[in-house]
């Protein structure tokens, strides 16, 4: 093999690690990306939750004040902002716990695609 055959063959080699690269880069920053999005998606519903929690705050010292304040915490509940607040911080940290289930996901897909993509270098 002559050693301008030998430059060619590891132009190619060179090239095919940089195309490998660029796409790993690539993937990378689209899972990152999916990543930010779903960390302000959980930004905003956990401030939907702190929202919440002010409301039900609210009611209960609005109620003290007006000495309404039931005597048991059962007729507290059924006070309807409050139960209506507890449903939704129950949804809404459902839905907290599906976002850093996706965050895996994408990261664990992550993973396994750059495990793929070293595994295809010559």
């Amino acid at each position: 093999m002559t050693i301008w055959e030998k430059a060619v063959l590891n132009m190619e080699k060179g090239t095919r690690k940089l195309a490998v690269a660029a796409a790993t880069f690539s993937d990378w920053a689209k899972a990152e990306l999916a990543v930010i999005r779903l960390r302000i998606r959980m930004d905003e519903a956990q401030a939907g939750i702190d929202e919440l929690h002010r409301q039900i705050g609210r009611k209960v010292t609005d109620l003290k004040k007006q000495d309404a304040l039931p005597k048991s915490t059962e007729q507290l509940l059924k006070e309807e902002v409050i139960s209506v607040a507890m449903t939704e911080i129950t949804d809404r940290e459902q839905e907290l716990d599906g976002l850093k289930k996706d965050i895996k996901d994408i990261r664990t897909d992550y993973k396994t695609a750059v495990k793929q993509t070293e595994d295809t270098l010559p």
